[in-house]
């Protein structure tokens, strides 16, 4: 909630902080999305380096099974989706640090505002 009787610039400033913080609040929730896929994706990648080439590999598709001929092949692709999904953690890791940064500067520069307001109230 933003005071009416904080200036104009120090309202937009807090305005701007809660639009990060809710940009960010988003981000690490899609980061923890990703590092879940990413764990999973790597847990499958070792199950199918272990088995052998008799072992029947199944995959769902919907809401049924499917029996999986290509296994590298399947290998193959979710070592892709794997590379995929750490370029795309990294990204938003990127983003965070960017918004954090952010977030720290106008939360200093809202501190010194407020407190030389305060002073000259004083």
């Amino acid at each position: 909630m933003v005071d009416v009787n904080l200036g104009p610039y120090i309202q937009n400033q807090i305005q701007e902080a809660d639009k990060l913080q809710k940009q960010l609040e988003s981000l690490i929730n899609q980061q923890y999305q990703l590092e879940i896929k990413l764990r999973e994706n790597k847990k499958t990648l070792e199950y199918l380096s272990s088995t052998n080439e008799n072992t029947e590999i199944f995959r769902a598709v919907g809401t049924i099974l499917t029996k999986v001929n290509d296994i590298e092949g399947l290998k193959k692709e979710i070592e892709e989706d794997v590379e995929l999904t750490e370029m795309r953690l990294k990204g938003i890791k990127n983003q965070i640090d960017q918004i954090n940064s952010r977030l720290k500067e106008i939360s200093e520069e809202i501190n010194k505002l407020y407190q030389k307001g305060n002073q000259k109230n004083a």
